[in-house]
């Protein structure tokens, strides 16, 4: 059982930080736009803050998909083993639920500068 929890936490580990560092990365570029839009008065400099901050925000939620979708697929093959620990797959699978669901908060507070865009709601995707 301990090379089961290895094999996961070797194929896993290093993504799930990935996951925290892209979703802490969009928090940060979200408190930094709110503080460029209060800030500044002029309109087209505004559009220009936040074009910047979404591109930005955007590669990090890439980076934390991409991240999030290795851990799903070694969690998937860990699964088919012959000799995975399935406590030890559960555990994980709920600290990579737990991850995505940080990460898709964070998308959503950052999705709220788009006053024109419908209201998301992250646990209907």
């Amino acid at each position: 059982m301990i090379r089961t929890h290895s094999r996961l936490s070797r194929r896993s580990s290093s993504d799930l930080r990935a996951i925290d560092r892209a979703t802490k990365r969009i928090e940060e570029l979200s408190a930094i736009l709110d503080r460029q839009l209060s800030g500044e008065a002029r309109p087209e400099e505004q559009l220009k803050h936040l074009r910047q901050a979404t591109g930005q925000i955007t590669r990090s939620a890439n980076d934390g998909i991409q991240a999030y979708r290795r851990v799903s697929q070694a969690l998937r093959a860990e699964g088919e083993h012959p000799d995975s620990d399935a406590t030890e797959v559960a555990r994980a699978s709920r600290t990579l639920a737990d991850a995505r669901a940080k990460m898709l908060t964070a998308l959503e507070a950052a999705s709220r500068r788009y006053p024109w865009a419908e209201p998301w709601d992250p646990l209907k995707d």
